[in-house]
């Protein structure tokens, strides 16, 4: 009896055990889900602007045949050669201004620019392409048919922007394609250097120029593409002829 009794009650307190361990679980908080990282967007840093300087540009006005300042902002350069040259392309661009003239005809662009001592400042023109070919070792002949004053007048534009923009430019050098150049349209003399002429600048403040409108690029027109034509391979061939169908028998009358 006493054997028993033990049994039952080691099974009794075996049974409190294991209810003891299930509430526990029950109780204990459920484990929590793996935290997923809050995706955030980069922030989107600007470009940096390119700091501008102001220029004064100089083209003649047709009202007085004076070169008039036109006020204009050019990315800064990092040296003066760097500089020339954007002010030498800015020559080549023409005014803003619709009252004055483009000093240099279309096609004509700047190859390259150089800063020598004394002042001497040399401009690398790079003229539209030749109808024919020249021969090595002749003179560039004139490049565009001009009057020795609109000739005249594009050189100072070029040479009083120049002298204006940089004080040390007392002189400029022009040269075509890399050579040496008799003229640009048969009239002036470029086998010297070309002194700024100064009294042709008209003393006013450069006027602001009006922002550039860039050209609107023209759309391709779309051709209609053209239907194929049908070679001899892809043209059906003619249906077989019919097969005639022989005329059915009636059947024969049974007696």
């Amino acid at each position: 009896m006493p054997r028993r009794f033990a049994l039952a009650l080691l099974a009794l307190l075996l049974l409190l055990l294991g209810a003891l361990l299930a509430g526990r679980r029950l109780r204990a908080p459920a484990p929590a889900a793996s935290a997923v990282p809050t995706l955030r967007p980069t922030a989107v840093i600007p470009p940096t602007p390119i700091p501008a300087r102001r220029v004064s540009m100089y083209f003649e006005s047709p009202a007085d045949d004076r070169l008039h300042p036109e006020a204009r902002d050019i990315p800064a350069a990092l040296d003066d050669v760097a500089f020339l040259r954007s002010i030498a392309a800015a020559v080549m661009d023409g005014p803003r201004r619709p009252e004055l003239v483009k000093p240099f005809p279309e096609g004509w662009s700047v190859r390259g620019a150089y800063l020598l001592r004394e002042g001497i400042a040399v401009i690398d023109l790079s003229p539209p392409p030749l109808s024919a070919p020249r021969e090595p070792g002749t003179p560039v002949g004139p490049r565009w048919q001009a009057g020795s004053h609109e000739e005249d007048t594009a050189i100072q534009a070029l040479a009083v922007t120049l002298a204006k923009n940089l004080p040390a430019v007392t002189r400029v050098v022009i040269l075509v394609a890399g050579d040496a150049a008799e003229t640009l349209g048969g009239h002036a003399d470029l086998t010297h250097p070309i002194a700024p002429d100064l009294r042709r600048a008209a003393e006013e403040p450069a006027l602001e120029a009006p922002p550039a409108t860039p050209s609107p690029t023209a759309m391709p027109l779309l051709s209609p593409s053209p239907s194929p034509s049908l070679s001899p391979s892809f043209v059906p061939s003619a249906a077989p002829p019919a097969r005639p169908v022989p005329p059915r028998r009636a059947p024969a009358d049974r007696a």
